[in-house]
């Protein structure tokens, strides 16, 4: 096979098939054609369900994509006695960066699909079949906007004028090898133009029926917020983000009435203990025949039992530990660091986080893609940026996130503002990115101990490494494919 898109197009035809669950129209061949399986209700709804899956994958929101950010930036690190998984991108390793490309491009492909026959599809009713259009909308954009931070600069952080994002394709490669396309990379800029088209065009398609377990109106316009505030669309990122706080879908959780700073805390974990969270505005759901057991998530962070702390046993490998200058940005007091629980893990002392403790059965959580509290941060960063007040103050905003967290009010920067952000969503896949669209160095610091916080080394925002490697089989058998610089 002579390009990655053949094996997106046989994914395609299978998953259309093999997720359906009524027969299908047969034809008088050994196989059936994803022109015929995706007519029926039951191709497309397959289809549907397949992009939750791949997002659901080890490879993707799983694991990897929450896990490799944090450790290539100066949150966490891997500990000294591990599995042997990720130490590379710990170490931030030449090429060991995030590894999206064919996960990424297959979900595109799909989605393509989706969008193609879901306008000739017969057996569905116009309000689902809008729904399923929505789905497949917002999770094209997520797809491409994922791919575009890991393998290009944020628009505002191009760095030398290198403004090469990923490649635009948006049609359905169904047929060998008539369809095969070799496509060049867009820009960055252009690439955002796409993903805020996909996103617009979520929003005139969805409702909050199936919110937060499927994507939602509210999901998108939470991660249509989200895209501009890493675009420097900084009314937009305030607007959409305000939209999505009044949409009724997820809850703050904010213990006002705990008056112990035990009862505080044990109230802040509910959103991760909880097996569906409370403030999740778009969760990932995970039954107990999807758990990945050891390379899940919950089994990478810590060794979990379902309700039980880690002192208790359990499996799991806990090979993931915070840096020290993550642990240092705690303040006295702060409830967020009490999900960060001691252990000694060989003859290390380190810190397992709590954030995925197997709140639904062994070895495996829902997974939260967006939660309420993002929105508070990013309302309060884009209004502070912008000058403005959309739906509350900055100070106001900030004052919600800190106060939660039991910490006393402090006046509103930006850097006050970024710094609780990089508390609130520690481990959950954030920091790197945000580290990149603000341009910044990664300062790496391999202890634990708080008092041993200066960092190591600083790996400066134009360091190559930075922007992840296309694969090696892409730019060999895609000759209008260019490699990004420093591989």
């Amino acid at each position: 096979m002579k390009n990655r898109y053949i094996i997106f197009m046989m994914a395609a035809a299978l998953m259309a098939t093999s997720s359906c669950k009524k027969t299908l129209q047969t034809e008088p061949k050994n196989s059936i054609s994803s022109s015929v399986a995706l007519q029926e209700a039951a191709g497309i709804e397959g289809l549907v369900n397949s992009l939750y899956e791949s997002l659901q994958a080890t490879g993707y929101y799983g694991r990897n994509y929450i896990v490799v950010p944090e450790l290539l930036s100066d949150n966490m690190r891997i500990v000294n006695t591990n599995s042997n998984r990720f130490v590379s991108e710990s170490n931030n390793t030449i090429a060991a960066t995030v590894d999206l490309w064919s996960a990424g491009y297959g979900i595109i492909n799909r989605a393509n699909g989706v969008i193609k026959y879901s306008e000739l599809v017969t057996g569905l009713t116009p309000l689902r079949k809008k729904q399923l259009q929505g789905e497949a909308y917002f999770i094209r954009a997520l797809a491409y906007f994922d791919l575009v931070k890991s393998y290009g600069y944020n628009p505002q952080q191009i760095v030398s004028g290198r403004s090469l994002g990923v490649p635009i394709t948006l049609d359905f490669v169904e047929n060998y090898p008539a369809d095969i396309k070799y496509p060049s990379r867009n820009t960055v800029t252009e690439v955002y133009a796409q993903i805020k088209k996909d996103l617009n065009t979520a929003l005139g398609l969805l409702d909050n029926t199936f919110a937060p377990k499927r994507v939602s109106l509210a999901a998108a316009n939470a991660l249509r917020a989200r895209v501009a505030l890493f675009n420097g669309d900084w009314a937009d990122a305030a607007t959409f983000a305000n939209t999505a706080l009044t949409s009724g879908v997820g809850t703050f959780v904010d213990p006002a009435t705990a008056v112990t700073p035990a009862l505080k805390s044990a109230a802040y974990a509910t959103i991760f203990t909880s097996p569906s969270s409370p403030e999740s505005i778009f969760e990932l759901n995970f039954e107990v025949t999807e758990s990945a057991g050891s390379d899940g998530l919950s089994s990478f962070y810590t060794r979990s039992n379902v309700g039980l702390p880690p002192s208790i046993g359990g499996a799991g490998y806990g090979d993931a530990a915070p840096q020290a200058n993550l642990v240092a940005a705690y303040e006295t007091g702060d409830v967020r660091k009490d999900l960060l629980f001691a252990i000694t893990k060989g003859s290390e002392p380190i810190l397992w986080n709590q954030k995925y403790p197997a709140a639904k059965g062994p070895q495996y959580d829902n997974i939260k893609l967006i939660r309420v509290s993002e929105m508070y941060l990013t309302r309060a960063e884009a209004n502070f940026r912008n000058g403005s007040a959309i739906g509350a103050t900055p100070q106001a905003d900030l004052d919600k996130i800190r106060l939660r967290a039991g910490l006393t009010p402090t006046p509103v920067t930006l850097d006050a503002i970024l710094k609780e952000r990089r508390i609130e969503l520690a481990y959950e896949g954030f920091r790197y990115w945000d580290l990149l669209r603000t341009g910044s160095a990664i300062n790496k610091s391999t202890t634990t101990l708080p008092a041993n916080a200066t960092p190591n080394s600083t790996i400066p925002y134009t360091d190559f490494r930075l922007l992840a490697r296309i694969p090696l089989t892409e730019v060999q058998n895609n000759p209008n494919i260019t490699q990004n610089f420093g591989y």
